[in-house]
């Protein structure tokens, strides 16, 4: 299903009473998947096979509520599973996450078949939701009172390619962005603790990951309840662990961005120099409406400063179109912002119009098909932006950590795919990799290799002695 994933056990079980198997689908964001592998590896260690695909006595659905579109796929999703559970499939289904910490009472009358409806701060105890549903059955909504406090810690059963890892650092939201449903699915800004992170990060090291990429729904603001953020001090600490070759910041709010950080980013070794800061736009009548707490010209000054400082970095960022008010010359100003900074990965959206947000009460909304238009020509420029970018990459060495060992074909010369350092998990593109024969190479592995071919957003490359 798109944007889902399965999660796999890594051991089989030996628990043989009834019920037996679990399938956890996880839908959304890196922080979902993050808490989906928390809670799978707490039914894997009291004995439940935890399941790929097909059937299974208890199907989770760990679902997305951001935006329309999310909830939307997660409600999809669990139509489809509710089908498998009308044939039998299932005996328990279970809908747990945003979507229900969002639509509380709308989503138990409207899908009445759902055996266990839990909101966010329930992830830590699923296990034991469903367990005493099947000592007792009875269709249960559970959710705690007042702000939610998102699972944190734990264990995890890692899931999707070799060798990659996501690493939350924290859950929650202070920025109150105008538009954002996260402060009020999430609740306020919690760090985790940087002792059991870097014990984490070791752990997931020694089972074979080689890249950790840090997500939150803010990284900059990490360690911020001490008086001041610490992520700086936290990627010190992990460029010194042995084994780890990549860590990759994500999600970093442009005005959290202090010079302890940009020192960091220049000295750690392992740290690469591939940044995703979200700008959301450029004209400062629109970063006002949207509460960005930033101007565009901080934006640039702070843009100019990292290349700068930061040799061959690579920039990603996330724009946003269509937001109530935004007037074509603001439009115009992006474009022109996109087409300057000429960032190497861009993604963007169309804003969507959520209840409870302060946008959505805003005046002067913008048409849907508008918003769809401007987001066909920011992307349309972005895409040759992007070509021109890569391509510039051609006859350069680089190390591709391979991901997927490709079904063998005839007239197929590339046989793994994986990712540049350069190409960030699940949003960028992908490197297509010839291992010339006698040369080994296997998922979770990083090679060296020289980029011969590149497309639109994809390299192809041949791996190197």
């Amino acid at each position: 299903m798109k944007n889902s994933t399965r999660l796999i056990a890594l051991h089989p079980s030996s628990h043989t009473s009834q019920p037996s198997s679990v399938r956890i689908v996880a839908l959304g964001c890196a922080k979902n998947k993050v808490d989906s592998e928390r809670v799978a590896a707490s039914f894997a260690e009291n004995g439940w096979d935890v399941v790929p695909d097909g059937k299974a006595d208890v199907v989770i659905v760990t679902t997305c509520g951001f935006i329309e579109e999310a909830s939307q796929e997660s409600i999809n999703v669990l139509l489809e599973e509710i089908e498998a559970k009308g044939r039998g499939e299932t005996s328990c289904l279970v809908a747990a996450g945003c979507l229900p910490e969002r639509y509380r009472n709308d989503l138990a009358d409207e899908l009445p078949v759902l055996d266990i409806i839990a909101g966010v701060s329930e992830f830590g105890r699923l296990r034991q939701l469903v367990e005493e549903w099947f000592a007792k059955p009875g269709r249960r909504a559970c959710f705690t009172k007042g702000r939610p406090t998102p699972i944190a810690e734990g264990p995890r059963l890692l899931s999707g390619v070799p060798g990659q890892a996501w690493l939350k650092i924290a859950d929650g939201c202070n920025r109150a962005c105008s538009f954002c449903t996260i402060p009020g699915i999430r609740g306020s800004w919690q760090s985790v603790p940087m002792t059991g992170l870097i014990q984490e990060a070791r752990t997931l090291v020694e089972s074979g990951v080689v890249e950790l990429t840090l997500t939150a729904q803010d990284t900059t603001a990490y360690g911020f309840e001490g008086g001041k953020p610490r992520l700086w001090q936290l990627l010190r600490e992990l460029d010194s662990i042995s084994g780890l070759r990549w860590i990759r910041l994500m999600y970093a709010h442009p005005r959290g961005f202090a010079d302890e950080l940009i020192d960091a980013v220049v000295d750690c070794e392992k740290v690469l120099a591939y940044l995703d800061i979200p700008m959301q736009h450029a004209s400062d009548r629109m970063l006002k409406l949207m509460n960005r707490k930033i101007d565009a010209a901080g934006q640039n000054r702070l843009l100019a400063t990292l290349r700068d400082r930061i040799p061959d970095l690579v920039m990603r960022t996330t724009l946003l179109v269509g937001h109530p008010g935004e007037t074509e010359e603001d439009f115009e100003e992006l474009l022109e912002f996109a087409a300057k900074q000429r960032f190497e990965n861009l993604g963007a959206f169309a804003y969507s119009r959520e209840d409870g947000t302060a946008s959505s009460k805003m005046a002067d909304q913008v048409p849907a098909e508008v918003a769809a238009d401007r987001l066909d020509r920011l992307m349309s420029m972005q895409q040759e932006i992007s070509r021109q970018a890569l391509h510039k990459q051609i006859g350069c060495e680089t190390e591709v950590l391979v991901e997927e060992e490709l079904p063998p074909a005839e007239d197929l010369r590339y046989t793994h795919s994986g990712r540049a350092s350069i190409q960030a998990p699940e949003v960028d593109g992908i490197t297509y990799l010839h291992v010339p024969a006698g040369q080994k190479a296997h998922p979770g592995q990083i090679v060296k290799a020289r980029i011969e071919i590149s497309s639109e957003y994809d390299l192809f490359a041949t791996a190197s002695d």
